[in-house]
């Protein structure tokens, strides 16, 4: 047997095991993923019903979903550090349970217990990205980069289709807070499957990383590196775009064009599924083209055109349903090619997911709370959305030229 032949049968075990490790790591993400967003999601889906029950507007919801995000961004900034000194199961398991522990505090129905529970969401959902980065930059090839980071990220529209399509109906039969303490045991179960990784996700593990040390040198990393400041801020801009057509269509359908609560949560569940099949395409596209940011710039483009089209739903439902299923395939579609992208151009040992996802947090705090305010001077769901788009549009801009310099 020659050496090259002894060293190709070697090789394949080892191949065999990380493809086994990956399958796995993708499919315990993706569900992690899935579990987090329903939390951040959950009351956007019915609106209405948690309105009456707190005595407010349903457009009050912008706030809420702002509050999640405003107690991410700190945590965004840590998360790496943690990430290095705890290892990424342990982290996984932590951003889960503040999802269970954000459900079971908006169960109570109190408005200061639901801003608490915000907090714990919004410190979970933090933590969830970065931990599964570092897992999956470990395994994923470089060829099929964008692809599994992206199949992993179609999680968050999953996530906010099953919190769209089971949350509605079943909380007009069992009332809302009961449907919430039920959906606290997805995140926690999950949680106790983390465990089973810890001795090989966490192996890597550095006790000796100081943590407030560390945000500011991945802040000064990020800022300094032309693509990695590209891909912070255009996660700000499609983050405040994706939560506010998230957040608000809804609202819309009902309160702007007379839905019921349960058919306005279908559409936003179909927006929801043409995000995760979006996230798929577009990761494949990136991988195809090479240049991921040349993918941000299109989806950018066609998402600030769809959105333009909102209005039509009154006139031509069928063209503005439409449209709002194209802005979901793409206002929702960015996110796995993003994160490929930072992992990508990350330097050194890991990623730097949560400083780049720190200005993607902001984007969320700042675009539904943003959208709430100028819904109160326009009056029209459908006439903020248009405003909205001019942020999609800058977006895009933005990338294509990170993507003509990248061709260079």
């Amino acid at each position: 047997m020659t050496d090259t032949s002894l060293q190709s049968d070697l090789a394949h075990p080892d191949l065999a095991q990380r493809e086994s490790g990956l399958g796995a790591a993708l499919a315990l993400t993706t569900a992690s993923q899935v579990a987090a967003t329903s939390s951040v999601l959950a009351l956007t889906t019915i609106p209405t019903l948690v309105a009456n029950t707190l005595g407010i507007g349903p457009h009050m919801i912008g706030y809420q979903v702002s509050l999640i995000y405003a107690s991410g961004v700190i945590f965004s900034m840590m998360a790496g550090a943690l990430v290095k000194r705890w290892g990424p199961a342990r982290v996984g398991q932590l951003a889960l349970l503040g999802a269970f522990a954000g459900f079971a505090g908006m169960a109570t129905g109190h408005l200061w217990t639901i801003a608490l529970a915000s907090v714990l969401i919004g410190v979970g959902y933090a933590l969830n990205n970065p931990s599964s980065s570092h897992v999956l930059s470990r395994l994923a090839p470089p060829a099929r980069r964008n692809l599994i980071f992206s199949v992993k990220q179609a999680g968050v529209p999953l996530g906010g289709a099953l919190a769209a399509l089971a949350i509605p109906p079943l909380a007009q039969r069992f009332g809302w807070q009961p449907v919430l303490l039920g959906f606290s045991l997805i995140p926690l179960v999950l949680a106790l499957v983390y465990q089973l990784k810890r001795g090989a996700w966490d192996n890597e593990r550095a006790p000796d990383i100081a943590i407030g040390r560390g945000i500011w040198q991945g802040q000064r990393t990020v800022l300094s590196n032309p693509d990695l400041r590209a891909l912070a801020f255009l996660g700000f801009f499609y983050s405040a775009v994706q939560l506010s057509i998230s957040t608000f269509t809804v609202a819309m359908l009902i309160e702007e064009f007379g839905w019921s609560p349960v058919s306005a949560a279908g559409i936003a569940a179909i927006v929801q599924i043409a995000g995760a099949g979006g996230r798929i395409f577009w990761g494949l596209v990136a991988d195809r083209l090479r240049n991921g940011f040349a993918v941000l710039a299109i989806v950018g483009f066609i998402t600030g055109a769809a959105i333009l089209g909102f209005s039509l739903i009154g006139n031509l439902p069928a063209l503005g349903l439409a449209l709002i299923g194209l802005a979901g395939f793409t206002g929702n579609g960015w996110n796995g090619v993003l994160l490929a992208e930072t992992a990508h151009s990350s330097p050194g040992k890991g990623t730097l997911t949560g400083e780049v996802l720190t200005y993607t947090f902001i984007g969320v705090m700042v675009g539904p709370a943003t959208f709430s305010l100028a819904f109160n001077l326009i009056g029209s769901f459908s006439g903020t959305f248009r405003l909205l788009a001019i942020v999609a549009f800058a977006g895009s801009l933005w990338a294509l030229v990170r993507a003509c310099k990248a061709r260079l």
